[in-house]
């Protein structure tokens, strides 16, 4: 396969609506990490795509020392694989990767939602509420960058309810492979089953049950995964 690289100017123009206003306590690496990851995740940066140290270092206007730790910091994520002293190049997930990440959040995604259960805060429950009504209206709207935001946020928060900063560690990690496959195509049937995984969840949240709350996450990463699949090889979802 050709490798890709963007150059410097044209990079520019692809990271520049993902760049932060204001620095964050993170610094430039903390940035630059951030810039490049949401453009991986939005697909701006595909699969394959070379990303070299100076081209990248130019485009954001920062040293290659930040960019460099940007690059050590998104190959722990799985996003790029290095070549020290070059750059980076973005990595392409399998239907094997995809099998395993969605079994992976499932059982993750479980436990936090038995530890958000037997935390019960009363905020926590607010706030899912809310951000369900924003999938509704989303759904019944068909936006899907709205339902893809919003989903991203039910999905955060599963993670914060949990409180416990060891699952939200590894909640991270492959909430951002899970990101990769994307949400921008998916039908009006499945926003629509989505919302009814989403519901159990949160059912199961305000009864207390914290072991229905699990198996109704479980549930809810097996069926993602099964659609994920079903849309990478061209079929319904």
């Amino acid at each position: 396969m050709a490798e890709t690289t963007p150059a410097s100017d044209s990079l520019a123009q692809l990271l520049a609506p993902y760049r932060p206003e204001v620095s964050s306590r993170g610094g430039a690496s903390g940035d630059a990490a951030r810039t490049i990851r949401e453009a991986i995740l939005d697909g701006v940066l595909a699969p394959d795509v070379w990303l070299r140290e100076v081209a990248v270092s130019e485009a954001l206007g920062v040293s290659r020392t930040p960019v460099r730790e940007a690059f050590n910091r998104l190959e722990e994520e799985g996003l790029v694989v290095r070549t020290p002293g070059v750059g980076a190049q973005v990595t392409r997930l399998s239907f094997e990767d995809m099998s395993a990440v969605y079994q992976v959040r499932g059982s993750l995604e479980s436990l936090a939602a038995d530890y958000a259960t037997r935390q019960a805060r009363p905020e926590h429950l607010a706030q899912f509420g809310k951000l369900h009504e924003r999938m509704t209206a989303a759904a019944a709207a068909f936006d899907l960058p709205e339902f893809s935001r919003a989903n991203v946020e039910f999905h955060h928060l599963l993670s914060v309810a949990a409180d416990n900063a060891y699952l939200a560690r590894l909640l991270s990690t492959v909430e951002v492979a899970i990101r990769r496959f994307g949400t921008r195509s998916l039908s009006q049937e499945r926003m629509d089953a989505v919302l009814g995984e989403h519901a159990a969840i949160i059912d199961a949240m305000r009864d207390g049950d914290a072991e229905r709350a699990g198996e109704a996450a479980a549930a809810h990463a097996a069926k993602a995964r099964t659609s994920t699949l079903n849309r990478l090889l061209g079929q319904p979802v």
